[in-house]
């Protein structure tokens, strides 16, 4: 019985395009989830009220997220589009630890022009690629270009006397070397813990970083890879993008070092 629930079970699955297979679990028990795995580190490191950076907060989905893991957590929202930033207004104005920014973060405290796309999701401070459309969708080309304020996280941390971030997370869009450019004291002096950030292997936008022009702006500042998830592939089978955790050397050496060695 249980086997032909099985196979009926891979057939569906096999239908729309996924595969059933038996995962081994990770070594040392480590939670394999992105956001479980954010609040191991955290957790390890005795951090029980956590300040979150969210870059790039679009409509509040991930805000929602941090909030249910983190419930003790002052989480600090930054999102360019006044549509959305209203959106975020409206679901959390009554929880004071989460402060709203209708800004973009960058590399510069100024204004900057904002490439809004038919998908607001996409949306970024880099324009579409002018070449050849192959690996964003057609529902996500460009629809129209405002101004927007930017601030730098180094700016932000001094303004509001912030004195660490236990938590970055950047969706942006391409503008995340911008981002962390803008965070080079903070970066300098390891004022952040983890740093949990969407990397593009392949161009979405004019002169985006990849994923290894962000690993080599970091690892200047010793922050290194940890752990890659959600990864989404072009129909040709190219990787498009993913989610990326990188973490400080004090991370690195309090958590990670303290498990035992590979059998």
């Amino acid at each position: 019985m249980k086997s032909r629930i099985k196979h009926f079970t891979k057939y569906i699955l096999n239908s729309f395009g996924m595969e059933l297979r038996r995962t081994r679990p990770a070594a040392g028990r480590f939670p394999t989830d992105p956001f479980y795995a954010q609040k191991e580190f955290t957790n390890r490191m005795g951090v029980s009220q956590p300040v979150i950076f969210d870059v790039g907060a679009h409509k509040g989905e991930t805000v929602a997220r941090y909030r249910a893991l983190f419930p003790d957590s002052s989480i600090y929202c930054f999102e360019p589009f006044p549509d959305n930033v209203k959106i975020l207004h409206s679901r959390f104005s009554s929880d004071p630890s989460i402060h709203v920014y209708e800004c973009a973060v960058s590399d510069v405290n100024g204004k900057k022009n904002f490439y809004v796309n038919e998908n607001d999701a996409t949306s970024s401070l880099l324009p579409r690629t002018k070449r050849e459309r192959r690996y964003y969708s057609k529902a996500a080309d460009s629809q129209c270009t405002v101004e927007v304020d930017t601030l730098t996280i180094d700016n932000i941390l001094q303004q509001n006397g912030i004195e660490h971030i236990d938590i970055l997370k950047f969706d942006i869009q391409g503008g995340e070397l911008m981002a962390l450019v803008g965070a080079e004291k903070a970066l300098q002096e390891s004022r952040v813990s983890v740093i949990y950030t969407e990397t593009l292997f392949v161009s979405h936008y004019e002169e985006n970083p990849l994923l290894i022009d962000l690993w080599k702006y970091l690892d200047q500042y010793a922050y290194t890879f940890f752990d890659i998830y959600n990864l989404y592939r072009a129909i040709n089978g190219q990787l498009r993008f993913a989610d990326t955790l990188f973490i400080n050397k004090d991370v690195r050496s309090r958590v990670l070092d303290s498990y035992k060695e590979e059998p």
